[in-house]
């Protein structure tokens, strides 16, 4: 892949997302995040007469059509002058939207986020997509037009190696003002724990432009079931207010039926969407989980 450019804590910063072995897991799979469907908004699939990757369909010769076309077995065996029509891959960009606000900043859901962007970019800079990364809280800290190639995977990786945990989530206010400035249709991918309102504003938002939308929810094993018995004090780290409570084992309980009751809401908020949902923990391996996306999510 190549050193990245600038100082040393920089490159170093940027080559601790991914190992070399991890680099070299990911460099044998050919799988591509772009999947050439014709019912992808905007179109993924292209029907032209011409030279492509991959046969679709024969329609009627039409006066006009290149004759390397006609398909002659047909005309040998039915004695009709038909025309091959291929599909080839229409490029779409690709869109890596990633929470980066104070609450992903705990027990290391950020850490996990940033390592499995790193992961899914360089399988999209592996299928020669174009790409880029924007990291949002209450707002997009981040603009840029996706770009493909090495320096673009660099610059990638940088800007992941620099995102600290700060601010609020604001799903629907950050991801209605990324929709409005009217992308390209293409593939987006929303890395967040998703504990915060305004979920389905920011994912309609997005649907809205036409995209192609995956929701990946990031928690950590304490997220589902907290350690906390006794009295301890809660701080909520996004406003920076905390009290003292007791918990018990019925207010774990009862935490744990909210957590399961919100997923829920959520899971059937992306089916109404159209929405790809899937869920990582934390503690888990951010390079299997890009081939799990990789293999999976179908737009």
């Amino acid at each position: 892949m190549g050193g990245p450019p600038g100082g040393s804590a920089q490159r170093a910063a940027a080559l601790e997302l991914l190992s070399a072995e991890e680099i070299w897991a990911l460099s044998r799979v050919r799988f591509s995040l772009r999947r050439a469907r014709a019912a992808f908004p905007g179109g993924h699939l292209s029907h032209r007469a011409g030279a492509s990757l991959e046969f679709a369909d024969h329609r009627p010769y039409q006066p006009g059509d290149d004759l390397r076309l006609l398909d002659w077995a047909v005309y040998a065996r039915h004695r009709k002058l038909v025309t091959k029509v291929f599909s080839r891959e229409v490029e779409a960009p690709f869109y890596l939207l990633l929470d980066h606000s104070a609450s992903m900043g705990l027990e290391g859901k950020l850490l996990f986020a940033k390592r499995l962007a790193a992961a899914i970019l360089f399988l999209a800079f592996r299928s020669g997509d174009r790409f880029n990364v924007y990291p949002f809280s209450t707002d997009i800290s981040q603009w840029g037009k996706p770009k493909r190639g090495r320096t673009a995977l660099v610059q990638a990786f940088l800007a992941l190696s620099e995102v600290v945990p700060q601010g609020r989530t604001d799903l629907g206010k950050a991801l209605s003002a990324w929709a409005e400035r009217g992308w390209e249709p293409g593939l987006c991918l929303v890395l967040s724990d998703f504990l915060a309102p305004g979920a389905r504003e920011g994912l309609a938002a997005l649907r809205f432009g036409r995209h192609a939308v995956a929701a990946v929810q990031i928690l950590s094993p304490q997220d589902l079931a907290p350690p906390l018995l006794g009295e301890v004090r809660l701080v909520d780290v996004e406003e920076g207010r905390g009290r003292p409570v007791v918990v018990g084992p019925a207010a774990r309980r009862a935490y744990q039926e909210n957590l399961r009751r919100w997923n829920r809401t959520f899971s059937q908020i992306c089916e109404e969407l159209g929405v790809a949902q899937f869920l990582f923990l934390a503690d888990s391996s951010p390079v299997a989980a890009a081939l799990t996306l990789a293999r999976r999510w179908k737009p």
